[in-house]
């Protein structure tokens, strides 16, 4: 590859946005291209130089209107040609339902900060996360902010890096260069804000809110370290192709 890198985000609402990660890929020389799926933005069409970062949102990767069924086309595209890319939530939902896995109702909704006992969420490495460059430098356990109500049900094609009692694939590698989290560690301190205020599984829960401080303090670094290895890791495969 040659020239400089071009990260597409494919952001499905608003206030879903790529968070952390936009500072980070600047820092680092990438462009940014943002397509915005409530407009009439077509979806790009991959190019040499890109990588791909899908956000999350209330959709279903199981939805059969909108443009749910134009995303997975567009993840089947990135799979089949291994271009480096990143799902957060729906998007690790949408990349499994490209690879022919079953996106299904989790057992127990996953929400903000806290579960029911008032303990915070936190994910465990699996061997092969231990072992990867994606998870190089993050805490195990690794403790996450959710917003999800569907999970990638286990499948023997889709490496497992991290989990947790409630949800089999919390952190997985679905191809060579495709991954996703099924949590937000992208989230920033105006996000964090702005999803108390809007979403409505979180505004049941807003007295949780009281815990950005000291939530994002926590998870902010996270969540830098790891889309740090993520971007290295999607520049290393783009350099390589």
């Amino acid at each position: 590859m040659s020239g400089t890198p071009q990260l597409c985000v494919v952001q499905t609402i608003p206030r879903e946005g790529p968070g952390l990660v936009q500072p980070l890929a600047l820092e680092r020389g990438w462009q940014l291209h943002v397509t915005r799926l409530w407009t009439d933005q077509p979806l790009p069409t991959p190019q040499q130089g890109q990588a791909f970062l899908l956000l999350g949102g209330p959709a279903s990767a199981n939805d059969r209107h909108g443009r749910i069924p134009e995303l997975v086309r567009l993840c089947q595209h990135l799979l089949e040609q291994q271009i480096p890319a990143l799902g957060i939530c729906l998007g690790l939902q949408v990349l499994a339902k490209a690879k022919g896995c079953v996106v299904r109702a989790a057992r127990q909704r996953e929400l903000g900060w806290l579960d029911p006992q008032g303990r915070q969420w936190t994910l465990h490495q699996t061997p092969a996360g231990r072992n990867h460059p994606l998870l190089r430098g993050v805490p195990d356990p690794l403790p996450v902010f959710q917003l999800h109500g569907e999970e990638v049900a286990p499948e023997r094609s889709v490496e497992t890096m991290a989990t947790s009692p409630l949800c089999h694939n919390q952190i997985a590698a679905l191809g060579p260069a495709a991954y996703g989290v099924q949590g937000h560690m992208e989230l920033d301190r105006d996000m964090a804000e702005r999803w108390f205020a809007e979403d409505d599984d979180l505004v049941p829960i807003a007295r949780q809110a009281r815990f950005n401080g000291t939530g994002l303090a926590t998870l902010m670094p996270i969540g830098r370290m790891f889309y740090g290895n993520w971007l290295a890791l999607a520049a290393e495969q783009l350099a390589a192709a």
